[in-house]
């Protein structure tokens, strides 16, 4: 059995023992030393370490040698070999992986990243001891040559998020593979891999090419902002870096990225249960071209920037003054907003107050064009919501590129938010509640589930059932117990996330999907439902004695209560027998009771 905190080293050197050991120790891992092969293997049979550092000149049989040794011994070929070498040679790395190793590192050994490496392969062959957060924090993966650059960073984000640091392009590409971030802050200039790379690469991968990326730089040229942008890149920011600006761009990229897989999993899923012409007429009509409405009071500005977006595939809107903009919003929808924040007879703040309340318009993105460089006026457009800041004179193809990125944007948005909710069909709708039906939430918490283990994300499911439903049922009709159900489920529904999957399990019984989520939100979202339930007024000809409907509710987690779909909802079902034992109107989890407060 292998032991998961200890880490074998192999290395004749003692001093290079000693820091290895050193840094080892200060991460609490169990370190083994040896000073030659034989008895490193001897070692590595006795004690099945998590992982080996091993020197590739050793006195008599190499580490080279050794290593194939351990490879071809069934028993200890999953142990991953990390060769370490002060002479590299050019072939020294491709040799140590044909004889096995699985990675590679080189002396004098970077104190920077030493840990981090070896916290990678002990994860990577020992997934059940990944680190699991019940406070569930999104992680951020800095990658930036300078380690100055990176503790700066690390100091302007919030405590709120989870920070991971690489200090070159390969090492940032490996983080990511292994670690999966919620997004990337990556500086364009560094030796051998540059920024451009890594997002290039990052981009052209399925599994990663939705994971937002920062690029961060020193360069002042608008033709580095449009490479960054047409290589993919979501954001460009320019150093000094501010503090509110990088906080708003992380929040809002960090917000996108959640609605986005939320997108893909509803397709994935539903297009599991729609044949091929059911899915079809699901499909958006795309016959209008996306909406620009451009504000700008200057005629000779106006003029320009409908230059820079000649020949793009997009209706533009002008307006010369704030109140005939406000008017056409009002009315029509806006894909973007070019808005000048100096407008005649309101300032651009106020058309966004405007905007912003109008429902049709809230994924409306919206690019402030100002020819005053004001630093309180950037800040105060971003805390506002608006999405891009570009000065006069804007570049052209910086513009078409923010444009286009923005209208890929704003098309995530409204999928989310809109076409999910109207095109819901018979096949995966219960139409007694109209919420998602048996199969089709069985199908959706299972890929929920496995993009949590993947991306080490906590995830909730509460199953509600109505209590002394049966009774009520006997004694008031099938079609008033009917009612209750509706009402029910309507007061589920509006009290959980748009990200939340709400479903009828079966009879009186619904399931919540709460995916990011910890322990703490999930109760929250599961005693809004139940005190929202049993404070709710019902039909006359309805209510339950004594004159209300109440549910009992249990709630499980994956990964730490289940890791399955069955077991899950097993879990789950558990708690919920819990609380119908503890005298129902509660909400029971394996480590919380709460009991209703109105409860008598």
């Amino acid at each position: 059995m292998m032991k998961n905190n200890t880490v074998l080293i192999i290395e004749d050197n003692k001093k290079c023992r000693k820091l290895l050991r050193t840094l080892l120790e200060l991460e609490e891992y169990h370190v083994l030393e040896a000073a030659d092969a034989e008895n490193g293997i001897s070692l590595i049979q006795k004690e099945k370490p998590a992982l080996i550092l091993m020197d590739i000149k050793l006195p008599g049989a190499d580490g080279l040698e050794a290593a194939q040794r351990i490879k071809n011994d069934p028993v200890l070929k999953e142990i991953p070999i990390v060769a370490v070498t002060a002479y590299a040679m050019n072939n020294d790395k491709e040799k140590a992986l044909t004889h096995g190793c699985d990675g590679y590192l080189t002396k004098p050994i970077s104190i920077m990243s030493f840990l981090d490496t070896v916290t990678g392969f002990v994860k990577k062959k020992d997934p059940t001891k990944r680190r699991f957060r019940k406070s569930h924090k999104s992680r951020i993966l800095i990658i930036d040559d300078d380690p100055r650059n990176v503790k700066l960073l690390m100091g302007k984000l919030p405590d709120k998020y989870e920070i991971i640091t690489a200090y070159n392009g390969e090492d940032g590409l490996e983080k990511t593979y292994k670690e999966f971030p919620d997004l990337i802050l990556l500086d364009i200039m560094m030796p051998g891999m540059d920024g451009y790379e890594v997002t290039g690469r990052l981009k052209n991968n399925p599994d990663t090419r939705d994971i937002p990326i920062i690029l961060i730089t020193a360069l002042d040229g608008t033709d580095d902002k449009i490479r960054g942008l047409n290589v993919g890149a979501d954001e460009f920011l320019s150093k000094p870096i501010d503090t509110a600006e990088l906080q708003a761009r992380v929040q809002s990229l960090l917000r996108l990225k959640t609605y986005h897989e939320q997108l893909i999993t509803r397709t994935q899923s539903q297009q599991a249960f729609m044949t091929p012409d059911r899915y079809d007429e699901s499909e958006e009509k795309l016959d209008d071209f996306p909406m620009i409405v451009l504000i700008e009071d200057s005629a000779l500005d106006a003029k320009l920037i409908l230059a820079c977006l000649d020949g793009l595939p997009y209706q533009i809107r002008t307006f010369g003054n704030g109140k005939d903009a406000v008017a056409f919003v009002q009315k029509e929808q806006a894909d973007i907003v070019l808005l000048d924040l100096n407008l005649p007879d309101m300032d651009g703040f106020e058309f966004l107050d405007n905007l912003r309340k109008t429902e049709h318009n809230k994924n409306t993105q919206v690019v402030v064009i100002t020819g005053s460089d004001d630093h309180e006026s950037k800040l105060r457009s971003i805390e506002l919501g608006t999405d891009d800041f570009l000065l006069k004179p804007v570049d052209r193809e910086e513009i078409r590129a923010r444009t286009n990125a923005l209208i890929r944007k704003k098309a995530y948005l409204d999928q989310l938010n809109d076409r999910f909710e109207t095109a819901l069909n018979a096949a995966i709708t219960d139409r007694l509640t109209m919420l998602y039906n048996h199969t089709y939430f069985k199908h959706f918490l299972e890929r929920e589930i496995k993009r949590s283990h993947r991306q080490n994300h906590p995830l909730a499911l509460i199953m509600i059932d109505v209590d002394n439903f049966k009774k009520y049922n006997d004694t008031r009709g099938h079609l008033a117990g009917d009612r209750v159900l509706q009402q029910t489920s309507r007061i589920v529904r509006d009290n959980i996330r748009e990200i939340d999957l709400a479903a009828r399990y079966g009879g009186e019984e619904f399931a919540i999907v709460l995916p990011h989520i910890d322990m703490k939100d999930a109760l929250a979202v599961a005693e809004r439902v139940r005190k929202a339930i049993a404070a709710h007024a019902f039909p006359r000809e309805a209510p339950f004695p004594p004159d209300k409907v109440t549910v009992s509710m249990g709630v499980a987690f994956s990964p730490t209560d289940a890791a399955s779909v069955e077991e899950l909802i097993k879990k789950a079902d558990q708690q919920l027998y819990r609380a119908k034992d503890e005298g129902k109107n509660c909400v029971c989890t394996t480590e919380h009771l709460s009991l209703a407060e109105d409860k008598k």
